[in-house]
């Protein structure tokens, strides 16, 4: 009898969320819904925002796994588009063929995406990673057999705001994700302090101003899913 299993994933790949705002620290880039399948490729609406818009979605353009951008809105600082990009180079595809599920969302750090995917069986797990075989870079950090008594339980994980913060996590640029890590692990909001802005901002090669502005960017979009978990837990 088949066992499911909890496998720890860790990927890295060259994704349009990721890859393209990596050149662009001062643009980001916000996903909102898919749109559905169309041909070999699949489309998605997204927000994004910044000084330069048009170059932004020019490096959409030409990334390789992109067929087509539809610009449906164009502001000053923001548009909404909608990107049509190869079917077989995306996560949700590989989910879907193997009848798998995410049941954390991703999280980047220094290159590298982490998620906790359940798959009802091992050869489950084969067949998601082959179907991502062509558009990433995938390794199995750890698995877990399930037992006949374990449940996995994702509404634990919303009762307690887990997944709000993970989800507004996401919306972090790498840059943003980089100078957060990096504030915490140099203890820069230990009080005292024992990292200064400058410091920070040496080890990422940008000036003083600009760690401080990633800092604060992070933040923001992370402390309303804070404050969403301190009045669950209350």
């Amino acid at each position: 009898m088949a066992r499911p299993l909890i496998a720890t994933i860790e990927y890295n790949h060259d994704c349009i969320c990721s890859d393209v705002p990596e050149r662009f620290p001062d643009t980001s880039i916000r996903y909102l819904a898919e749109l559905g399948e169309q041909g070999k490729g699949i489309r998605h609406l997204f927000n994004i925002s910044g000084p330069d818009i048009s170059t932004f979605i020019k490096s959409i353009r030409a990334h390789p796994i992109t067929y087509d951008v539809l610009v449906i809105r164009r502001g000053k600082d923001s548009s909404e588009i909608i990107t049509i990009t190869k079917k077989d180079a995306s996560t949700k595809f590989a989910l879907k063929r193997s009848g798998s599920a995410f049941i954390s969302n991703p999280v980047y750090n220094g290159g590298i995406e982490k998620a906790h995917l359940f798959a009802p069986s091992f050869d489950a797990l084969k067949v998601f990673l082959d179907s991502l075989k062509n558009s990433y870079n995938v390794k199995v950090a750890s698995r877990h057999f399930l037992k006949a008594d374990e449940r996995v339980r994702p509404e634990s994980l919303v009762k307690s705001g887990f997944l709000e913060f993970v989800s507004a996590a996401d919306l972090l640029t790498k840059r943003q994700a980089e100078a957060l890590r990096l504030a915490g692990d140099l203890d820069y909001y230990d009080i005292p302090k024992r990292v200064s802005l400058e410091q920070i901002g040496m080890k990422m090669g940008i000036s003083e101003a600009a760690a401080g502005e990633l800092l604060r960017k992070a933040e923001r979009k992370l402390m309303p899913a804070i404050a969403k978990i301190i009045e669950l837990q209350n």
